[in-house]
């Protein structure tokens, strides 16, 4: 393995690269709550068909998986970066770690389709939800045999349903804490100001 690299100007290429990632997971983050707000909305309509509204949880289930493919790309992003410089996260895991449900659900749609996310009246609560029933979760995703099991993404889940909306929102703490914390070691070892300029010089790739 190659020592870790020294190169200012690729520690400027990569927190650019950070930077404007954090931005899309932002953006992917908020269209996604958005659209499981939509749904409850067409849910509450008295004359919205099923089209409709399977339309709408269709829409809502892709937004969910642009947003964990760009979850799944911060992860390939890191261990990148710390081969490239030597850097570890510390305060926090790996993204498959700190969010394991979304990486799980990216994992069945990517390779299988949509799952097939509904809307559900649940018990203590007074609006309809947005879940993905785990039962196809389990049915749609590949676990074991050379690919993590159910369990390494879902080992806490209970019941029957998953309830979208909160594991999409709690996730925002975990991913900008990861980016910070890779940017600060960046920070340390190059210098804060230094990498600021050379980031702001950043050239087209090669």
């Amino acid at each position: 393995m190659p020592p870790p690299s020294s190169d200012l100007r690729l520690a400027a290429r990569r927190l650019v690269e950070f930077d404007s990632l954090r931005s899309k997971l932002r953006d992917a983050r908020r269209a996604a709550l958005d659209d499981v707000e939509k749904c409850i909305h067409t849910y509450r309509l008295k004359y919205s068909g099923r089209r409709e509204l399977r339309r709408d949880l269709n829409e809502c289930e892709w937004s969910v998986y642009q947003y964990t493919s760009l979850l799944h790309m911060l992860g390939e992003m890191v261990e990148r970066t710390n081969d490239e410089f030597g850097t570890t996260l510390e305060s926090h895991a790996p993204v498959r770690h700190e969010v394991p449900k979304l990486i799980g659900i990216r994992h069945c749609v990517h390779h299988n389709g949509l799952i097939g996310i509904n809307v559900a009246e649940v018990d203590g609560i007074p609006d309809p939800v947005v879940v993905v029933p785990v039962e196809s979760i389990e049915a749609h995703g590949s676990w074991g045999d050379g690919n993590p099991a159910f369990e390494t993404f879902f080992h806490d889940v209970s019941g029957d349903v998953l309830a979208l909306a909160p594991v999409v929102e709690h996730s925002s703490g975990p991913v900008d804490g990861i980016v910070a914390e890779l940017v600060a070691q960046l920070e340390d070892e190059f210098g804060e100001e230094e990498l600021k300029r050379a980031a702001t010089n950043v050239q087209l790739y090669d």
